[in-house]
């Protein structure tokens, strides 16, 4: 694949924030997260007209750029520089844990963020990245975000079957258990700072079924396929 190519957006991110106001998912309310970042956006969050909530969100952010502007470039260049330190490990030993399954052809972009929500887009193959995350915080993501693009190319391609039985919440389920596991695994203790590998409050509780499986399994399609009738079973 292409290497990692890092970008701003402030467009991108007004159309995040709005989208990202009452979102929840995995036990995070993604909202109270963006307020807790940016406070004065609380009474925009409860505008009942989209219209005015749209125009008052791109207002503030247009400001907010124009205050933070060099904080938010000077973060992107120091987490690219100390992404592409790592960035060739990185796909190999993700690459060789899929059995020589290789990233698929993709945008593969990241957009330094000035919302914590830190979305990623499959189909592009694009995400966010929070810039006021410590660097070692903001190269857990970059992994954790590639981790998902290879995820569910691979079980498209090779599982599909397997995985035509699970809803999507399932699915989605299943690949933040699979990434935090992974990542917290020896093979990338030298790649990022696993301090920073936390997992949704709501998966906490599944996290230790699946850890057994992991230790029984040779590399990743073992491990999807020995995960896949445990999530199953999940409401």
């Amino acid at each position: 694949m292409k290497k990692l190519r890092f970008y701003l957006n402030k467009e991108f991110d007004k159309v995040m924030a709005e989208q990202f106001f009452n979102i929840q998912g995995g036990g995070i309310d993604f909202g109270q997260g963006i307020i807790k970042t940016h406070p004065k956006l609380k009474t925009v969050k409860n505008f009942k007209n989209n219209i005015a909530k749209k125009k008052a969100l791109g207002i503030y952010l247009d400001e907010y750029y124009k205050l933070h502007k060099s904080a938010i470039a000077k973060k992107l260049t120091q987490v690219q520089k100390a992404w592409q330190l790592k960035e060739n490990k990185y796909f190999t030993v993700t690459q060789n844990y899929f059995n020589g399954f290789n990233f698929l052809p993709g945008k593969y972009i990241a957009y330094a963020s000035v919302i914590n929500c830190n979305p990623r887009f499959l189909d592009s193959k694009t995400f966010q990245f929070f810039y006021k995350k410590s660097i070692a915080d903001a190269v857990y993501t970059i992994t954790h975000e590639l981790l998902h693009f290879i995820f569910f190319d691979f079980v498209e391609k090779k599982l599909k079957k397997e995985i035509k039985h699970l809803s999507e919440d399932q699915l989605w389920d299943l690949s933040e258990i699979f990434n935090i596991i992974v990542l917290k695994s020896p093979i990338y203790s030298d790649i990022i700072d696993q301090k920073f590998i936390i997992p949704y409050p709501d998966h906490r509780s599944l996290i230790p079924q699946f850890e057994k499986v992991f230790k029984i399994s040779k590399n990743a399609e073992e491990f999807i396929r020995h995960s896949i009738p445990i999530i199953s079973v999940k409401k």
